[in-house]
């Protein structure tokens, strides 16, 4: 009987899978101020996620800020890799407002130095603006 108890404990034990979620900090947050030459040509900027375990769920955020001259809306985002996941408003960044964009990078399955990309479209503006998500995963 003591036997059957402690293998369905270690079973049960043993099955579920590990995930933190670790919140990211308001005060951490990156800022990006959208400019009329961003929306021409561009623009690239990484976001670290530092150290993590594998396994571990780090969210952190972005403030996109419209320094142009007209509303800014993003029409849409592409994935590289489904350890990623953004969230926004779907709706206009009016000109000389702020809108935020929470990141996740979910580590599970990942190890080592990672690198991800996330595109961003947005309206009027000839090229992408490209996020680059790094993480270390031991």
């Amino acid at each position: 009987m003591f036997v059957a108890v402690l293998v369905a404990a270690t079973f049960s034990f043993g099955c579920k899978a590990r995930r933190e979620i670790t919140p990211h900090s308001p005060a951490a947050s990156k800022q990006i101020v959208i400019t009329p030459e961003i929306l021409k040509s561009g623009a690239t900027d990484t976001l670290s996620f530092g150290r993590m375990r594998s396994g571990e769920v780090i969210k952190k955020r972005i403030t996109l800020e419209n320094s142009t001259s007209g509303p800014i809306v993003i029409l849409r985002h592409v994935n590289t890799c489904g350890c990623t996941k953004l969230s926004y408003e779907r709706k206009p960044i009016e000109v000389g407002e702020a809108a935020t964009i929470d990141f996740e990078f979910d580590s599970k399955g990942q190890m080592g130095w990672q690198m991800k990309l996330i595109e961003l479209y947005l309206a009027g503006s000839e090229q992408k603006l490209k996020i680059y998500i790094e993480a270390e995963i031991e």
